[in-house]
């Protein structure tokens, strides 16, 4: 692996969570404007004395605010998003000119031809986002629109249905000050809205990514994961750290909500880098270049089974397997991750000799 390409994809990752929290800074005023929207219509007559055709009134106006609001904010992520793509191209091309000698990739970019297919891929491509797989982002924003103002819509009638005063419903929709306002249904809003855009922002960013590869296959050969060595990893992300796929048959990342994995290019033979890699980023700052599980067997007892769980823990200090063994055993065919009974039925004598 070539040490500066790598060095140069770790720091663009981190790159990319301070877009996802820039962009994450641009919901505020909208939650402002909803809590604002909230106060005004229920400043005045209480809900429950209220004819049903004024209740309804009411309650359409509220649905009608919220929506308005957050389609505002997701319509100006998804022009941030085909620019995340477009920068992603451009920023593999810089990336592999300036690691591997005898390239000159970037100044061959046609950004006005490549801009309106990034748009396309960035819109119309499925996700693989476990729970939401085969949606597009177009999806995701139209659902957290519609979702999040019909659950208060909802909540707003059970409340009156049960007699609950203006102010009791405001505090249920806003949180309460003893809590920090995080008890409230705007809280549960702010929180999925800043899990789709973390992970459209990376399925933009992989688009782009991905389409690079394909206009250069002539160079690129397979692509390599590279998991983020912390304890916030997933499972699936954890077992599939450092392995290898041809280019275009590996799984499409993000797999998840809030993916943070990427692949590394691996570039045909004939084409020598500047030096081999031998660290590579953690939480704890440069370790060994190793899997993620090769990276877990060396970290405290404590801190295994609090990421892992406490059986998967055991299995991977005491079982006997290897690293990659034990990464192998958490995965189906379809990178789907098998439960504690699957792996036992696969390894009985890792889990007899674990004591497990």
């Amino acid at each position: 692996m070539n040490e500066q390409y790598l060095n140069q994809t770790i720091r663009r990752l981190i790159y990319l969570e301070s877009l996802k929290q820039s962009e994450i800074d641009r919901l505020a005023p909208h939650i402002k404007a909803i809590d604002k929207l909230i106060k005004e219509k229920l400043l005045d007559d209480e809900l429950t004395e209220l004819t049903i055709k004024s209740f309804n009134g009411v309650v359409a106006e509220i649905k009608q605010g919220v929506q308005a609001e957050l389609i505002g904010y997701t319509d100006t992520v998804k022009v941030t998003l085909v620019d995340v793509a477009a920068d992603s191209y451009a920023f593999e091309a810089k990336s592999i000119d300036s690691a591997f000698d005898g390239f000159k990739l970037a100044s061959g970019i046609k950004v006005a031809e490549k801009a309106k297919v990034l748009e396309k891929l960035v819109t119309k491509t499925p996700l693989a986002v476990a729970g939401s797989e085969g949606k597009t982002i177009t999806d995701l924003f139209d659902e957290l629109a519609n979702n999040e103002s019909n659950k208060y819509i909802n909540h707003i009638r059970l409340a009156r249905y049960e007699g609950k005063t203006n102010g009791q419903i405001v505090r249920m929709i806003r949180g309460t000050k003893k809590n920090g306002y995080k008890d409230g249904l705007m809280e549960v809003t702010a929180r999925q809205a800043k899990t789709i855009v973390r992970t459209t922002v990376q399925h933009a960013a992989m688009q782009g990514k991905a389409e690079f590869a394909r206009d250069n296959s002539d160079i690129i050969e397979k692509e390599q994961v590279l998991a983020t060595l912390d304890g916030k990893t997933s499972p699936r992300c954890r077992a599939l750290d450092q392995q290898i796929f041809e280019l275009g048959k590996g799984p499409r990342f993000p797999l998840h909500y809030n993916c943070r994995t990427t692949y590394l290019f691996v570039l045909m033979d004939k084409y020598a880098g500047r030096g081999n890699v031998d660290k590579r980023a953690s939480k704890d700052g440069p370790v060994d270049n190793d899997t993620y599980y090769g990276w877990m067997k060396k970290q405290p007892v404590e801190f295994q089974d609090d990421i892992l769980g406490p059986t998967r823990g055991k299995l991977l200090r005491s079982g006997g397997l290897s690293a990659d063994k034990f990464a192998q055993l958490q995965l189906d065919k379809n990178f789907k991750p098998l439960t504690l009974a699957e792996m036992r039925e696969r390894e009985p004598m890792a889990f007899k000799k674990a004591g497990l």
